[in-house]
Order: C-alpha cells, then structure tokens, then sequence
C-alpha cells in the first residue's frame, strides 16, 4: 500500500482549510489584492503562502523515497513529522496572535521532515 497519498490527500484538505481562511477574510475585510492592513489578514496569506512553499517539497521527497522502495517507517515518519508541523504552525498564524512556541515548532517539524526525506533520497541515491 502506497503511504504518500495519505498524506498529500490530508494536506491537500489541510491548504484548501487554510485558502478558505483567507478567502473568508479577504470578505470580511472587503480587501481583494494584498492584506489592506489587517494583520489577521496578513497572517492567513503568510500561513497559506508558507505552506504551499514547503509541502510540496516534502511530498516530491516522500515520493521519490517511496517510488525507490524506502522502508514505509521512513515514509510515514517523514510524512507524520511533516503534517505535525503543518499544522502546528497553521494553528499559530490562523487561530491565535501567531503563538510563537506553536509557530516555531511547526518549523522546526517541517524542516526535520525535509531533512529526513532529503537524507532517504541521497542514501538511497548514492546506493548506501
């Protein structure tokens, strides 16, 4: 069974949540481009923004390591580690005063799932 369309699928829901939340605000503060100065504003576009730029990057990494037969414990942590930072950090910039410890902590899962699937595809690259 194929692990990396679990997670794509979840996280797939997951920007759809988060391009409502700035649809409804653009809306409610009745602001079509940029964030017109509304920080809540400005928190939904960054939330959506960093998202659409570090999960796809996760999942081609997911699915390189997948189409090349890593061990599925790899993939499901890589995947696990990443969904964990996404929405901790999409907690912090939609659902509060962009809490720091929440916003940070999503980074840090988000650039350890990176990480860890960059490290599957070089090793499994360089054939170790």
């Amino acid at each position: 069974m194929a692990v990396t369309p679990l997670y794509a699928s979840i996280l797939a829901f997951v920007y759809i949540a988060l391009a409502y939340g700035v649809i409804r605000n653009r809306y409610r503060f009745e602001v079509s481009l940029g964030d017109g100065g509304h920080t809540k504003l400005n928190r939904m576009i960054r939330g959506h923004g960093n998202f659409s730029e570090y999960v796809p990057i996760a999942l081609l990494l997911m699915v390189i390591a997948e189409m090349a037969n890593a061990d599925k414990t790899i993939i499901h942590l890589i995947g696990a580690t990443l969904l964990s930072g996404r929405l901790l950090h999409a907690y912090a910039l939609a659902l509060t005063d962009a809490n720091m410890f929440a916003r940070r902590s999503g980074m840090i899962l988000t650039f350890t799932a990176i990480v860890i699937g960059a490290g599957t595809c070089l090793t499994i690259g360089l054939g170790v």
